[in-house]
């Protein structure tokens, strides 16, 4: 869908102006939310003024308007879900990483733990020469 995008030379109506397909990725989630449901809206719009002119006669006729209108509503809905992947990775290995640190500073503890519980003697044995 991004190779036909690019083809048709698609741009995309956005609170930050009119943009291209790569300048989707600088958009908060929050502001793609916002593309998709005004491209969903002028989807069903136009589907529903085509009803009145009895054009679903025609069946599975599109205008290359409303097949304009739905590729750009997948290629927001695709970023949006990308980044919402994204994000969700990213705090799933934060909370790996937190939890590894946190066993790292146990097993230090007890190291050290360890350590202490032996008797000057073995202390002098361990120390490298």
């Amino acid at each position: 869908m991004y190779k036909q995008a690019s083809q048709l030379k698609l741009r995309f109506d956005t609170p930050k102006g009119v943009l291209g397909v790569e300048n989707l990725w600088d958009l908060t989630k929050e502001e793609l939310a916002k593309v998709a449901k005004n491209y969903r809206k002028k989807i069903k719009d136009s589907s529903k003024s085509d009803d009145e002119e009895l054009s679903f006669l025609e069946e599975g006729k599109q205008t290359q308007s409303q097949i304009e209108d739905t590729l750009r509503f997948n290629i927001i809905k695709d970023i949006y879900t990308t980044k919402v992947a994204a994000e969700k990775e990213s705090i799933e290995a934060a909370q790996k990483k937190l939890k590894n640190q946190k066993i790292l500073e146990l097993i230090a503890k007890k190291q050290d733990e360890e350590l202490e519980g032996k008797s000057i003697e073995e202390l002098q044995a361990m120390l490298e020469k």
